[in-house]
């Protein structure tokens, strides 16, 4: 008797923004590609939301989120555009709503997978630097400001122009465990 073919699962992305999207593509189509690919769950960029002439999200893109009101207004948008689909988000977890923001898209149903504390915090800590924690800044936009600065300093670029070639020298430092660890929802979703 042969193996039945899984039903497709499908899950919209929305990411918050290039840099999020970039290491999303790197780890679902590069890194663990074959496991992505052989998993039931399927992953779609198809989400676009204009309103007032103005686009508010792109390819699943957010273009940020910074605070509760701001995350719920696009998230409202979409959640009335794609009735009954499954949302993933991909999100830093650097503001000071983050934990409203989780229980807002929990409240729904639908998934998130914060980077701890942000994309540029994680990639410096696999590739082996030492990045301050948000605790040694008065506030998290300083906190921030400094990751998006170290992040320059140690790699010569801002991480929204990193390719999958800048990921897979970052990612080479890491185990694969602690980078599963590091996107425990994200591989969560395959079980």
């Amino acid at each position: 008797m042969g193996n039945k073919k899984g039903i497709k699962v499908y899950h919209l992305l929305l990411s918050e923004g290039t840099t999020e999207f970039n290491l999303f593509a790197y780890l679902t189509k590069v890194r663990f590609r074959e496991i992505f690919a052989n998993s039931n769950i399927q992953f779609s960029i198809n989400v676009e939301i204009i309103k007032d002439d103005n686009q508010i999200v792109t390819q699943g893109k957010l273009d940020g989120v910074s605070d509760i009101q701001h995350f719920a207004a696009k998230h409202n948008l979409i959640k009335a555009k794609y009735i009954d689909q499954k949302l993933f988000y991909f999100l830093d977890k650097d503001i000071d709503d983050s934990s409203k923001i989780e229980a807002r898209i929990k409240q729904d149903g639908d998934l998130v997978q914060f980077i701890e504390y942000n994309t540029e915090h994680l990639l410096l800590r696999l590739a082996g630097k030492s990045p301050k924690n948000p605790s040694v800044f008065e506030n998290l936009k300083k906190f921030r400001d400094y990751c998006k600065n170290e992040f320059v300093n140690q790699f010569g670029k801002h991480a929204h122009k990193f390719k999958d070639a800048d990921f897979e020298l970052v990612f080479n430092f890491s185990t694969e465990d602690k980078v599963r660890a590091s996107f425990s929802e994200l591989f969560a979703t395959l079980e």
